[in-house]
């Protein structure tokens, strides 16, 4: 099958609304369009998990044909964009944006398609996300460890790989994104503490490996959580419903 190919989105948002325009994400004309683009998911990145903020990150599925797929997107944004395809879409998206930051990428063996990742239930309150640079021309070399090393270890923790991509764009960076929970993601790291004596939870010494993967192929990069908007492929049926006193008695100390 024709390899897949996404367009990862990062985009700068302007004060306080991140979560009108993943809601005007959701509605981008060429989800219900043939042959166009699709959207797998779009995220606001947590201030307290790490990273520049407020961003929204925005993944297209350029569709099952591949490269054919991100032809016709690109061809569409063109001259042909204003008339043809968006009226006044991108008029009312910019009141919550200020630009951004686009990557192409391509898909790996044993990176899910968006079909496989509905097939198989995959979902998550959480995501990480990982934009990485590796010693240039080893991203496709660094990808297939991670799928042989990485994968099955990070999934016995509860964090699942929803994309493990190749940035087409340049010679040296990969996008890997991961579905989980707060409290899966939180214990996943003590545990890789625990091994390195660092912390007093349920050590898992192959966490230790994983780290040993990174250091021998990253030289820099990003590792930022999202929030998922409801509704999309892998993200929840609806936003959690929360009670500011219930939390705060929740995290009084006892006694």
């Amino acid at each position: 099958m024709p390899r897949p190919v996404f367009v990862h989105e990062t985009v700068d948002i302007v004060g306080q609304g991140q979560y009108a325009y993943m809601e005007h994400v959701q509605r981008e004309p060429t989800n219900r369009m043939p042959g166009m683009t699709t959207l797998q998911g779009t995220f606001f990145v947590l201030g307290f998990g790490g990273g520049r903020w407020p961003q929204v990150v925005n993944i297209w599925d350029c569709g099952e044909d591949g490269w054919e797929g991100w032809r016709r997107n690109l061809d569409r944004l063109n001259l042909k964009r204003r008339n043809a395809f968006y009226g006044d879409w991108w008029d009312e998206a910019s009141q919550w944006r200020a630009g951004g930051y686009d990557r192409v990428c391509a898909g790996v063996p044993g990176s899910p398609t968006t079909a496989e990742i509905a097939e198989r239930g995959i979902r998550g309150s959480l995501f990480v996300n990982e934009v990485l640079t590796v010693r240039s021309g080893t991203q496709a070399e660094f990808l297939a460890e991670v799928v042989e090393r990485r994968v099955p270890v990070f999934a016995d923790h509860g964090v699942v790989a929803t994309g493990l991509w190749e940035v087409t764009t340049n010679a040296s960076e990969v996008v890997m994104v991961w579905a989980t929970t707060v409290d899966a993601w939180v214990a996943m790291q003590r545990s890789l503490d625990s091994a390195r004596g660092l912390d007093d939870g349920e050590p898992d010494e192959r966490l230790l490996g994983c780290r040993d993967l990174v250091a021998e192929y990253v030289t820099a990069g990003d590792t930022q959580l999202m929030t998922p908007l409801p509704g999309t492929v892998y993200g929840p049926s609806d936003w959690e419903n929360a009670d500011l006193d219930d939390w705060m008695e929740a995290q009084a100390p006892e006694g």
